[in-house]
């Protein structure tokens, strides 16, 4: 080229510009192309220890890549325009190996002083890195999308050599290998293995790579994704075919379940199974559910409360177990809307990431259990109401018959105090009221003990003395019979309802004689007995058949033993007998060698200590209201029988009577006659002898006075009642002569 000074003038000037750059630049000038580069581009041709090349042909230094290059070079010097490159491959031959490389450059013409041709300016900039990666990405995402839809081990192989082509500059081939069976590899072949890339896999892949390209980082890098993509595959493969084996195991269990089974699958809870039982409750055939979404199977459940607890289940993934049946409406078999009741097990199941991608569902149909349970508690409202109703009537039968008896009583006392000629009707008159009397106190006694009405009045007391006076009740029975009673009571102190624990030995003799022929021989004992207080009544009776033991002390049973007997009864004492004894924590049992041959009654009661303050029955030991004589009383009652005979008793016992039949005529006395005492019917017509008694407190006469309930109604209920009005005593008709003279 000769020395700088000769270059014309153009070429000086642009060489100049070209060393001042500091982008790698050269001038390629004239028809060999001799190199002129300012230091930015030395690297390019002064590598390997080559020395510089500063005025030599460019094709010496770019002679594997100089085929590509020369055309553009010389059209551009035969006259073209400044022309441009982009991403050409050109070979390179870098350490002592020949590359391919990729460059974007551009070749502008150079003219002499003449305005002519004789170079061309190089711009150029090295895209080997760029063109690699992005050549490398698309062959990754291809590679991710066909490896995504392989379901097989077949599949992945096809999806791997199809994604081949798009990386043929950096490989050659790709193949899936065991693990076991790559130790081979070596020069242009790299294998990867699975567990190289963190996958638990038993695979690699072999790849024969270009030998036109290095195998730096970069490329390694691309061929442990190409790997991890192919190695998660072929572990999704694995799992989805057991999860299949395990599906299907699944399925078949479910589709001979004994309850109602169904999968859904999917947010609109797709059938894919339906076992046939939960066709059946659902009343739908099988085949027309699979296939088909939840809303579609039951268009008239959308957005009930089921459907939504199953897409709860679906979208929050936490299990469901229904507490209670659930109430759901159908149409079943084509029907109308049919009322059902389900328990449900709902189940989310999940992918092996955790997604929820369906539900199981296990429905039992409880329609009848429940329709059970609704007739079950119909019933037992039914049966309280009755109940109830029975209550209630025994409550009013007491009053009806206790009315009566008022009357009868109160005569017969005027009767003992005014003729002693008839002492002996007064007798057997006193005895038979009595009788009714103690009747109509059972009948009652063992409505409310059933109920859990009666509470025990316990105290401390001596057996020989209670067990004195229930046998003092039940001598005129008897006497009547002329039967022999044997009494054999042992001294003892014990804790409990003296009323009560008389009543249960007064019932046990009475049945007793009642069920003994005329001149028999019935047996008391009573004493401790393996640490117990027991209680045996025995007779030589008609004794008890085998077939009614059992069911001896239920209420109401008699059986045939009621043909025989001469007094007759209602087959209550011993129902008594036995509530009684067990609300006092004992038992009461029945033993008989059969028909004709008398029974034994023994009632076993625990032995207790300590007690409860007395609480006294009407007429004994209590203190009188009023403790003087000469009362003025007024008597209120519609029953004029039993208003007159009391009335009479009580003048009898030195005391002035007013005598009132209706409320009316009550309060028109009480206002004109100082009265110290008001004996008021409780049942009176038109209003309550409570509220007659709020009436006589208002009207402000007789301040002073002290109201006494008289009423056929005797549950603690009542007298509860009657204290809470203000009343000083509730007298139960008929009233014994000497708990109304006490009183008073």
């Amino acid at each position: 080229m000769g020395a700088m000074h000769t270059w014309p003038a153009s070429l000086q000037a642009i060489v100049t510009l070209v060393l001042d750059s500091p982008e790698p630049m050269a001038i390629w000038w004239g028809t060999d192309a001799l190199q002129i580069y300012n230091e930015a581009y030395a690297p390019r041709v002064e590598h390997n220890g080559r020395p510089p090349s500063l005025g030599e042909p460019a094709a010496e230094h770019w002679k594997d890549g100089w085929a590509a290059v020369a055309p553009q070079f010389a059209r551009v010097m035969g006259g073209q325009a400044a022309t441009r490159h982009t991403n050409c491959l050109i070979s390179v031959e870098r350490d002592g190996r020949v590359h391919d490389t990729y460059w974007t450059y551009s070749f502008t013409p150079v003219h002499d002083d003449a305005r002519a041709i004789c170079g061309v300016l190089v711009i150029s900039t090295e895209t080997t890195d760029q063109v690699l990666g992005a050549r490398r990405q698309a062959t990754l995402d291809g590679l991710r999308h066909r490896v995504a839809s392989a379901e097989t081990g077949d599949a992945l192989v096809a999806a791997v050599a199809d994604a081949l082509p798009l990386s043929a500059g950096d490989l050659l081939h790709a193949a899936i290998v065991d693990a076991l069976d790559c130790s081979q590899a070596g020069g242009t072949t790299v294998a990867i293995r699975a567990q190289d890339v963190g996958v638990d896999a038993t695979l690699a892949v072999a790849f024969t790579l270009s030998p036109r390209l290095p195998l730096d980082p970069a490329f390694r890098q691309f061929l442990e994704q190409f790997t991890l993509l192919v190695a998660g595959a072929r572990r999704r493969i694995d799992i989805d075919a057991q999860r299949r084996i395990v599906e299907a195991e699944r399925d078949r269990l479910l589709l001979d379940a004994p309850v109602g089974a169904a999968v859904m699958v999917g947010e609109a809870l797709v059938y894919h199974l339906v076992n046939p039982i939960y066709a059946m409750v659902s009343g739908r055939p099988a085949e027309e559910m699979v296939g088909k979404p939840f809303v579609e199977v039951y268009p008239e459940l959308e957005g009930s409360p089921v459907h939504e607890q199953f897409k709860a289940v679906y979208r929050a993934g936490e299990p469901y177990i229904s507490v209670q049946p659930t109430l759901v409406q159908i149409h079943r078999n084509g029907g109308t809307l049919d009322d059902r009741y389900f328990t449900y097990n709902l189940s989310p199941l999940r992918t092996l990431a955790g997604e929820v991608y369906g539900l199981m569902v296990i429905a039992v149909d409880v329609t009848v259990e429940v329709e059970a349970r609704v007739e079950v508690e119909q019933l037992n409202i039914d049966l309280q109401a009755a109940a109830q109703a029975k209550d209630e009537f025994l409550a009013l039968l007491g009053h009806e018959l206790r009315n009566p008896l008022a009357p009868i009583v109160t005569a017969l006392e005027l009767m003992r105090m005014r003729d002693r000629v008839t002492d002996r009707e007064q007798v057997i008159i006193r005895r038979q009221v009595d009788h009714l009397t103690r009747l109509v106190d059972d009948l009652l006694d063992v409505s409310r003990i059933t109920r859990g009405k009666v509470e025990l009045r316990k105290q401390d007391l001596e057996v020989q003395e209670v067990l004195a006076r229930a046998i003092e009740m039940v001598a005129p029975v008897i006497e009547q019979k002329r039967q022999t009673l044997q009494v054999q009571i042992a001294p003892l102190r014990w804790h409990g309802d003296p009323a009560r624990l008389a009543q249960i030995v007064s019932n046990l003799l009475t049945n007793a004689s009642r069920y003994s022929q005329a001149g028999g021989s019935i047996q008391v004992r009573a004493g401790v007995a393996d640490g117990m207080f027991g209680i045996e009544v025995s007779d030589n009776g008609i004794g008890i058949p085998a077939e009614l033991l059992p069911r001896i002390f239920e209420p109401f049973v008699q059986g045939e033993r009621k043909l025989h007997s001469a007094v007759g009864g209602l087959g209550i004492g011993l129902a008594l007998v036995k509530n009684l004894a067990e609300m006092h924590g004992g038992s009461a049992v029945a033993s008989s060698p059969g028909a004709g041959q008398g029974s034994t009654f023994t009632v076993m009661l625990p032995l207790s200590e300590g007690g409860d303050t007395p609480v006294h029955a009407p007429g004994q030991g209590r203190t009188p209201l009023l403790d003087r004589a000469g009362r003025s009383v007024m008597v209120v009652d519609d029953n004029i029988d039993a208003a007159d005979t009391l009335a009479d008793m009580l003048r009898a016992y030195g005391h002035r009577v007013t005598v009132a039949y209706t409320p009316e005529t009550a309060l028109q006395a009480f206002v004109n006659v100082d009265i110290d005492l008001a004996v008021l019917d409780i049942g009176l017509p038109g209003i309550t002898g409570y509220e007659l008694a709020d009436l006589m407190r208002e009207s402000g006469h007789n301040a002073e006075v002290r109201y006494v309930a008289l009423t056929g109604y005797g549950q603690q209920f009542d007298k509860e009642r009657s204290a809470s009005a203000g009343f000083a005593a509730h007298l139960v008709k008929p009233v014994d002569p000497g708990d109304i003279v006490a009183v008073v």
